[in-house]
């Protein structure tokens, strides 16, 4: 681990620097490119590092240099592994490029967007989200083109949303098929949808009625191809309480500064409504994982949102009112700059115990020891 907490915290410092440090744009870029490189390096330069490195993509990558057609893999993907192909049979390159896509699409997208860039980093990290590329790689080049695909539906262009979003939702689709979830993301940004009042119930309701859901859902889809899903490991529910009670509690968080905001007469942003929203989304998504396991794996296209949305919500949390409301009920001043730093230091606290459970005591994604190519057999 300590491989990784030193990459993370290298990439830290240098956008600390650039961020608060540094006045010259390019030095300013060039620090930003050099904060991804200890991450690209680890990503890149691994071995058997990730539960599926050895049994998913490098035997299907030496299947391939043998011209074998893998049936079950996007064509996106595939013509990746061709490129490879063109160079080495060994399948290095492989990982070199999909952890130089992966890194490239979700750091362009927190740079660009993001309220907190040290913040959405540290989420990055300590929210799992590095090591779920570790293992994931076909999912999480998807969801980083989703990712991406986020700045369009910001736009005032409804000609440049749709074309920008639905073109990055293709590529994601071409890697993986799973991502065509993600297409509703073009219909949360105009309205608040993910009311509090119908979200909490729902979720409470997927939670009692948990696999027993699929026994109504089995009827649909038995004749169809996706009858996978409904014998053996693939028709259990997981429930992954820390999961469930992370979503919950900054689906409420945001709700009820959405709610604040609207009760004293002040308009939302499109990106307020837009990541509320895919926030409500990921709620019941997360939670519907206790029906079939198979959401577990989908809400990480809405969940990985929280890289935006907690700095976002943070920028627009009425520290104000919170301030007086403190002086008020407990006579105690509190300036707004203390609540503030208060807030993210809760956050990253969160975070990091969330780290320690899911990718230091349960190694998660299956990405310790590490282990690079250099001492490979």
């Amino acid at each position: 681990m300590i491989v990784y907490l030193l990459g993370f915290l290298i990439s830290i410092v240098l956008i600390w620097v650039a961020e608060k440090k540094v006045e010259s744009k390019k030095i300013k870029i060039l620090l930003m490119i050099l904060a991804v490189l200890p991450l690209f390096l680890i990503s890149a330069l691994r071995y058997d590092v990730g539960t599926d490195y050895i049994k998913r993509y490098t035997n299907d990558y030496l299947n391939m240099a043998q011209g074998k057609d893998i049936s079950n893999l996007e064509i996106g993907f595939k013509l990746i592994n061709y490129i490879c192909l063109i160079f080495t049979k060994e399948p290095y390159l492989l990982f070199v490029i999909t952890s130089l896509m992966i890194l490239t699409l979700f750091f362009t997208t927190i740079y660009k967007e993001s309220k907190n860039k040290l913040l959405s980093v540290a989420i990055f990290f300590l929210g799992g989200y590095f090591f779920g590329s570790l293992n994931l790689v076909r999912q999480y080049i998807a969801i980083g083109f989703l990712f991406v695909g986020y700045r369009f539906l910001l736009s005032d262009n409804k000609k440049k949303e749709y074309i920008g979003f639905i073109t990055c939702a293709i590529l994601a689709f071409l890697m993986h098929s799973s991502s065509i979830v993600g297409f509703i993301l073009i219909f949360l940004n105009r309205k608040m949808l993910a009311n509090i009042k119908w979200i909490l119930p729902v979720s409470i309701i997927l939670l009692i009625l948990n696999e027993n859901i699929m026994k109504v859902l089995g009827i649909i889809i038995e004749k169809t191809r996706f009858n996978v899903y409904l014998t053996g490991n693939m028709a259990r529910g997981e429930v992954s309480i820390l999961n469930i009670l992370e979503n919950i509690i900054v689906y409420i968080w945001m709700y009820a500064i959405y709610f604040i905001k609207t009760k004293n007469k002040e308009e939302l942003s499109k990106e307020a409504i837009l990541l509320l929203n895919i926030q409500g989304v990921s709620t019941l998504v997360t939670v519907a994982g206790a029906c079939h396991m198979q959401f577990s794996r989908i809400a990480l296209y809405f969940y990985v949102f929280q890289i935006l949305s907690i700095p976002y919500y943070i920028s627009i949390m009425p520290f104000e009112i919170i301030s007086e409301k403190i002086k008020d009920r407990f006579n105690k001043n509190i300036n707004e700059n203390k609540i503030k730093i208060i807030t993210i230091a809760t956050i990253i606290i969160a975070f990091i115990g969330m780290f320690t459970y899911t990718n230091i005591i349960n190694n998660d994604n299956e990405v310790l020891p590490y282990k690079t190519v250099f001492k490979a057999k």
